[in-house]
């Protein structure tokens, strides 16, 4: 992914959320947001992870994610693709099982340095001792 597309799909700083619209199997236009991108360097392609925007039922609570193929044009203008071969889409699926798990890894990990032990934010006060059981 060239770096014009990378800020267009992933600038955290900005304002907006850059969405697209794609056409399902039942030829339905779905608005989504791609939420991240895998290289998967043995197969040499890139692919990425969208996210509908809205669904059509209420008190929907769990969403599942549309994986395409991403590849740009000679204007670099992206190019999405569906993934017809089921064992690619395995391959594939796998790959951003592990990409989801470890930042969510990474995310606890982060969430547990900022909070630290409950002890170090305490201040000991002359004649007030804390014992641990």
């Amino acid at each position: 992914m060239n770096e014009e597309n990378k800020k267009l799909f992933f600038d955290d700083d900005s304002d907006y959320t850059a969405t697209i619209t794609v056409t399902d199997e039942d030829n339905n236009q779905i608005e989504a947001e791609i939420i991240a991108s895998v290289e998967i360097e043995e197969i040499g392609k890139e692919f990425v992870a969208l996210l509908p925007t809205s669904t059509e039922s209420e008190g929907v609570t769990e969403v599942e994610a549309l994986i395409l193929e991403y590849s740009e044009d000679e204007k670099g203008e992206p190019i999405f693709t569906p993934i017809e071969d089921e064992e690619l889409f395995d391959v594939v699926s796998e790959a951003f099982d592990q990409f989801f798990a470890e930042l969510a890894e990474e995310a606890e990990e982060e969430e547990e340095e900022e909070s630290g032990d409950y002890l170090d934010n305490l201040r000991i006060l002359p004649g007030v001792s804390i014992k641990k059981d």
